[in-house]
């Protein structure tokens, strides 16, 4: 890697993707990188517990509400105990009234409907890593 391509690195936000369906994990690494965004994918939970506690933060967290073992809310849990403000953008097939309210009433969180296609995506990262209001 040169020094410019570690500087354009370093300027990246970093976003971590908990998914644990390969295709959609790779579509999300997509959508992210072609934002500018620096992904991490998470196919098991442990991981990235591991990497919540030892830091530093990612700009945002993208999660999937229907993990194996049904561990997604506590992942949501684990984020907002290290980092109360830090924008998690929820990618699922679920309908967003099935997830608990302490998803739907947190300012910093967004569910987005995979069936909703790329574009919803693009427009919650946007909010997580710039601050736009997701439409």
């Amino acid at each position: 890697m040169n020094e410019s391509s570690a500087a354009r690195l370093a300027e990246e936000p970093r976003v971590w993707i908990v998914e644990d369906e390969p295709d959609a994990a790779a579509l999300a690494v997509e959508l992210c990188e072609a934002a500018g965004a620096e992904p991490s994918v998470f196919p098991a939970p442990t991981r990235f517990l591991d990497a919540l506690r030892s830091g530093p933060a990612p700009a945002a967290v993208v999660l999937d509400w229907r993990l194996e073992r049904e561990l997604s809310a506590a992942l949501f849990l684990a984020t907002r105990h290290q980092y109360p403000d830090l924008p998690v953008v929820y990618w699922t097939g679920s309908a967003a009234g099935l997830l608990p309210d302490m998803i739907r009433e947190d300012d910093q969180a967004v569910i987005v409907d995979k069936a909703a296609g790329a574009v919803a995506f693009e427009q919650a990262l946007a909010w997580a890593l710039e601050g736009t209001t997701p439409a």
